[in-house]
């Protein structure tokens, strides 16, 4: 974060404004250079940048000739303090480590800056207690945001009243709690867990495993519901595994050797994010077994390495762009005074790679 000091500067002469005009750059000048070039003080140009009424036209013309000679940016952290909105928004995101986190940090920075918005970005390590040390922070230190974007959200995780107390424009993407009303913009990932399992199932698969990440994130959750509600309609769901772990790499590679070698049925593996499934094949690669012929793998995100991976990996588009695009829109929205609630689920898709195989013979 860049802090700016504030100096009060006393009016040149005649012979030190002609020398401090000469030195002058568009990178150096200041608010003060222009209000000495202008004849004018501070105060009327801060008014004429403001657009604030009461400044005279002879001395606007003055003003705007200064600025024009000078090549003066005016400082929007300054006019922001003036205007009561710094066109700063925060990001709370939850864990910077986390690969499909990148690629939405880097939508909603592109986005921002597209708008004319500056960010302001914190992480809380998916954390009990930093999700309130955030939550304070982003109170005591930050309240002067203009908006928040929060990617961290789990059930009984950050205390959104408390955030609503303070700030009035919050969105929520990626990650949601079904029960707030607040904005968000996430993936339907119901339909994601239905997709997975519907693709396998029809590549012949019916001894199907899921790895799937924890389940106060709601999005696991859903992806859970959408992939039962699949093989419950096949009348497979009692030779089904599901295991709940956590999101990293290393997970995926335990739940593959659970379901591997302790209960050596699945000829599908389902995980429910990219990172998971890589595991998996990190695993496969140390234990010899053959993705796909042995063991189909599908993952969830399309993150950027899912196609560079040892097997290019199957997988279901969560369109992490353009959820952190929309989700700058929506608090755009939400700051220029739009009332409405807007809760939007995208729709996934299927990217096929090379991690799946179609049985030859279905097995029973």
């Amino acid at each position: 974060m860049t802090i700016q000091s504030i100096m009060v500067n006393l009016p040149l002469t005649m012979e030190e404004n002609s020398i401090r005009r000469c030195e002058m750059t568009k990178e150096n000048a200041t608010i003060q250079d222009v209000a000495n070039l202008a004849g004018v003080s501070k105060a009327t140009v801060s008014k004429y940048i403001n657009d604030i009424p009461y400044v005279a036209t002879k001395t606007r013309k003055k003003i705007a000739e200064a600025i024009e000679e000078l090549q003066f940016r005016p400082n929007t952290f300054a006019r922001g303090l003036a205007n009561k909105s710094l066109s700063l928004i925060g990001l709370v995101i939850s864990d910077f480590q986390v690969s499909i986190n990148m690629e939405l940090i880097k939508a909603i920075e592109v986005e921002s800056r597209r708008l004319g918005y500056n960010l302001v970005l914190v992480s809380t390590d998916d954390d009990d207690k930093k999700e309130e040390e955030v939550c304070e922070i982003l109170i005591n230190q930050y309240r002067h945001l203009d908006g928040i974007i929060l990617a961290n959200m789990r059930i009984n995780g950050t205390s959104l009243s408390k955030l609503e107390g303070v700030f009035k424009n919050i969105v929520m993407v990626h990650r949601h709690v079904e029960s707030m009303a607040v904005d968000y913009v996430v993936i339907d990932g119901y339909l994601g867990g239905k997709l997975a399992a519907e693709y396998l199932i029809r590549q012949g698969h019916k001894n199907l495993a899921m790895i799937s990440g924890p389940t106060n994130i709601f999005q696991f959750k859903e992806r859970i519901e959408g992939f039962k509600s699949v093989i419950k309609e096949y009348g497979i769901e009692e030779q089904a595994l599901i295991i709940e772990t956590d999101q990293s790499l290393e997970e995926g590679y335990r739940a593959a050797e659970r379901i591997v070698l302790e209960h050596k049925l699945a000829t599908a593996i389902f995980a429910s994010s990219d990172m998971l499934a890589l595991g998996v094949i990190e695993a496969a690669t140390h234990y010899g077994w053959d993705i796909p012929n042995e063991i189909s793998l599908i993952g969830y995100d399309n993150i950027f390495f899912s196609k560079l991976a040892r097997v290019p990996l199957t997988t279901i588009d969560s369109r992490m762009k353009e959820l952190g695009t929309t989700a700058v829109q929506l608090l755009n929205e939400r700051i220029k005074g739009r009332a409405t609630l807007e809760q939007i689920k995208l729709r996934p898709s299927l990217v096929v790679r090379d991690s799946c195989i179609k049985l030859s013979v279905p097995n029973k």
